[in-house]
């Protein structure tokens, strides 16, 4: 996973998660940010998932006045883009 920290003019943080994994299908991207959302893509070491962890970010993002957006196509990696205002 990588992951990027960046700040521009306007005052906004930009952060970058990307990871190495499957990417997610087009059904998966519809239903990304909802709670208890089970998606096609499974956990890369085995671990359980409760489909919360997506749901809660969207809405911590959403309380800082930010935006998060994902860019992934199946089979290649996932990159999600979180935008926060400074001030």
């Amino acid at each position: 996973m990588q992951l990027n920290f960046h700040q521009n003019m306007a005052n906004h943080l930009f952060v970058t998660v990307e990871d190495s994994g499957p990417g997610f299908k087009e059904i998966d991207k519809k239903k990304l940010f909802g709670k208890f959302q089970r998606l096609s893509a499974q956990p890369t070491d085995g671990e359980s998932s409760t489909g919360l962890g997506l749901s809660i970010v969207k809405v911590m993002v959403d309380k800082l006045g930010g935006s998060i957006s994902l860019i992934s196509k199946e089979g290649e990696s996932a990159k999600f883009l979180i935008k926060l205002p400074l001030e």
